[in-house]
């Protein structure tokens, strides 16, 4: 069953980045970028064994950043800093193609 999951996954990031990239509405490119980042979340839940604890709080982290302009009546963005605080290390690919696609705007 999780490899039927994957690959729907692996189908709609796909669909996800092009729609962000190619997206000009500042909004609706955080949203493609929040849906991107929520299937990368998936993808690390279900590798085979057991999920990555630095990258699942990786992800965490960087939904909830995005979330932060969505959800006005909480400062998402403090609070994952507090909960989920990264140790200072190079960010992740997918973390990079999110922040780049989120600039580009």
């Amino acid at each position: 069953m999780q490899d039927a999951i994957l690959d729907l996954v692996r189908q709609a990031h796909s669909l996800t980045e092009a729609a962000a990239v190619t997206t000009s509405d500042l909004n609706q490119r955080k949203q493609f970028v929040l849906a991107d980042l929520s299937l990368h979340l998936v993808q690390a839940a279900l590798r085979p064994g057991q999920p990555e604890p630095a990258e699942l709080k990786r992800y965490l982290f960087s939904i909830l950043t995005v979330c932060d302009g969505f959800v006005p009546d909480l400062d998402l963005k403090a609070l994952a800093n507090v909960v989920l605080p990264l140790p200072a290390e190079p960010a992740t690919v997918p973390v990079l193609q999110a922040a780049s696609v989120m600039s580009n705007g």
